[in-house]
């Protein structure tokens, strides 16, 4: 140990001897490091407002899980499988639901889900701006439809709606029939897909309508955003569909890792050029000290004592270089913040108006430990040709060079 603690002296003690040269040099790398931390930061900074966001607007937990096509074949949604569903770690609560489409005797468009009562209370703990929830025969007008039906047929709280349900006889022509349902509560607004649908209940619509013994979708409300992303991967392990708000997330994070990784390759030039010019800084170190290191390897120094040295020098120069560059990411980092937010902004439209109030950069301790490290390899890299040219001089040569 005493002996590698030594080499690190002397290594620190020879960079020390060409202050100026070593801080260029360093500087090569350093600049390749700040644009990285830079880059790096606006990009997870526009994707941690965009998710917080999302997460503001959207309901992060409620799926939508439905049949899908796998080899050729549709997997349905059975009672068997709403069971496994409601097995998996996570799901808080899962609804089997079928939809059908009715119209008013004045043609109004009337999109109809069909769920058992007590899972939607369980699921969407709705809130009615009028009455409560549906009876059997009853059901549930969504705030936009229920003033839609008003406005257009004049409905109003207490009365019945009379719907006409479209059957098709065995000749194949249409037969429409009428069914009148009590609407038994209105809901209050919630700028989701229930604002435009009739609810009903779902053994009811199954008559009605003649389904069989699978469901048409399964809403699932998830315990924590944070384990949608996970619900969703088992969800799809059953071979079934799975959407909701996560998707959005899931389009930020895959437009955000494209962006970082295209300005990132861009950057990796910079960083590249950095490590060309410890390459040169290096060979002409070892040029200059080639009798130092002849008399060193004549005294019993081995090739691995200075290849090690070398390595040491460069290793050191990564660290120098790592430091200045995150100082400087982080300048870079603040600049955007000050000068180059407005303008994002305004090219990403207005959707992300709320990004004024925060930094749209975002600078964490495992982005700057990266670009430390990061500078370490590619330094000491770019030490290991002229640490092998310097193990391989004869030392007898080294030192009548050196004269």
């Amino acid at each position: 140990m005493g002996r590698y603690a030594d080499y690190a002296r002397i290594a620190f003690k020879q960079l020390m001897r060409k202050k100026g040269r070593i801080i260029l040099t360093a500087l090569g790398i350093a600049i390749g490091v700040a644009a990285l931390v830079g880059i790096v930061s606006l990009g997870e900074g526009i994707r941690s407002q965009s998710i917080d966001m999302i997460k503001e607007q959207s309901d992060l937990t409620f799926i939508e899980v439905t049949p899908d096509i796998r080899d050729g074949m549709v997997i349905p949604l059975t009672d068997s499988k709403v069971k496994a569903l409601s097995g998996i770690s996570g799901i808080v609560t899962a609804v089997p639901a079928v939809k059908a489409s009715f119209a008013t005797t004045r043609q109004t468009y009337l999109g109809i889900v069909g769920m058992e009562s007590g899972g939607f209370e369980e699921l969407l703990e709705p809130k009615y701006s009028g009455g409560g929830v549906y009876s059997e025969n009853g059901i549930v007008l969504g705030h936009d439809i229920e003033e839609k039906l008003r406005r257009n047929e004049g409905l109003r709280e207490g009365d019945d709606l009379t719907v006409l349900i479209r059957d098709y006889g065995e000749s194949g022509a249409p037969e429409d029939r009428t069914e009148v349902f009590a609407v038994n509560g209105v809901l209050g607004e919630r700028d989701d897909e229930f604002d435009n649908l009739v609810l009903m209940d779902i053994d009811t619509l199954m008559e009605i309508k003649g389904y069989g013994d699978s469901y048409d979708l399964v809403y699932v409300r998830v315990d924590s955003p944070d384990n949608v992303l996970e619900v969703a991967e088992s969800i799809k392990k059953m071979g079934l569909g799975v959407s909701g708000a996560f998707e959005e997330i899931e389009s930020v994070n895959k437009l955000m890792d494209t962006f970082i990784l295209v300005l990132s390759f861009f950057t990796g030039v910079s960083l590249i050029i950095g490590a060309l010019m410890i390459v040169n800084t290096m060979v002409i170190s070892v040029f200059e000290r080639t009798r130092e290191i002849g008399i060193t390897m004549a005294v019993g120094a081995s090739r691995k004592d200075v290849i090690c040295l070398i390595l040491l020098e460069c290793l050191y120069l990564g660290i120098i270089g790592g430091i200045i560059g995150d100082i400087l990411g982080i300048g870079l980092s603040a600049g955007i913040n000050i000068v180059g937010k407005p303008f994002i902004i305004s090219q990403l439209g207005e959707g992300f108006s709320s990004f004024y109030d925060s930094d749209i950069t975002l600078i964490t301790g495992w982005l700057l430990l990266e670009g430390l490290v990061i500078a370490v390899i590619l330094s000491v890299l770019s030490g290991i040709y002229p640490a092998l040219k310097a193990a391989n001089l004869n030392p007898v040569d080294a030192i009548r060079a050196g004269r």
